[in-house]
């Protein structure tokens, strides 16, 4: 029996053997893994390197990718009034009543009647400053998401609503709105820190009309001019020009 056993266990061990693979294959299995480890890219041996225990849920619980997000939109906005235009013109029609007295004053008079042409000039400036106050009161410059526009504020309501204007515009005709992407220019004058004027010109009105009105003073590069007096916060205005992408040619 001992013999026997004996004889089985050898058959055993000759028949593992022949499955077995010899040295010369398990070094070069060996070799072939160390290359392939060597020579993969970074980004696998460095997803290999980082494998935790609990890999299996990723395929239960998958990432989520982030989505892009869109472009940060612009809000709408409306124009501060601005009143220093108004009280300028004020002022100065009160100083010019006030400084040309009649020759028919006393000496020594504190009040005394001001001159036919001192009324007039002054009284005229006074009446300007009254315009450009209700204007300012009655008038918003409106940057929406294409075009800047002239609207009028809604007093029958509550609210401060606004409305379009409900007018052509006064030189040209057509609607008091205009796109950004139509802009040729835009400036203040007599400058910027002391605005009395707004100006800007663009292409969206046919350029039939491009010689009418104002159009005439500036026939450089083509395009409508505009003009109207700062009764918005400049400040604001330039702002949104600039913000809005509306053309500027600059000051030589």
């Amino acid at each position: 029996m001992k013999i026997l056993s004996l004889a089985i266990t050898a058959m055993l061990a000759v028949q593992i053997s022949a499955f077995a693979p010899s040295s010369s294959v398990r070094n070069h299995a060996m070799r072939t893994r160390q290359t392939q480890q060597t020579t993969a890219p970074l980004s696998l041996r460095m997803a290999a390197d980082t494998s935790g225990p609990f890999d299996f849920l990723s395929g239960i619980f998958p990432k989520q990718s982030k989505a892009a997000k869109p472009p940060k939109k612009i809000p709408d906005v409306i124009i501060d009034s601005d009143y220093t235009l108004s009280l300028v013109f004020g002022a100065i029609g009160i100083f010019v009543i006030l400084t040309s007295p009649d020759k028919s004053c006393l000496p020594g008079s504190v009040i005394c009647p001001p001159t036919i042409w001192g009324a007039v000039q002054g009284g005229l400036n006074i009446l300007f400053a009254s315009f450009l106050a209700i204007q300012a009161q009655k008038i918003r410059f409106v940057f929406d998401s294409t075009a800047f526009e002239l609207k009028e504020v809604n007093f029958q309501t509550k609210a401060d609503d606004l409305k379009a204007s409900g007018r052509e515009n006064f030189a040209v005709g057509g609607e008091n709105r205009w796109a950004y992407d139509k802009f040729v220019n835009f400036d203040f004058f007599p400058s910027f820190e002391y605005p009395i004027l707004v100006y800007f010109k663009e292409r969206q009105t046919p350029e039939e009309k491009w010689g009418e009105g104002p159009g005439g003073l500036d026939k450089v590069g083509g395009g409508q001019v505009h003009f109207f007096p700062a009764i918005g916060n400049v400040k604001q205005l330039k702002e949104q020009f600039e913000l809005r992408g509306c053309n500027k040619v600059e000051k030589e």
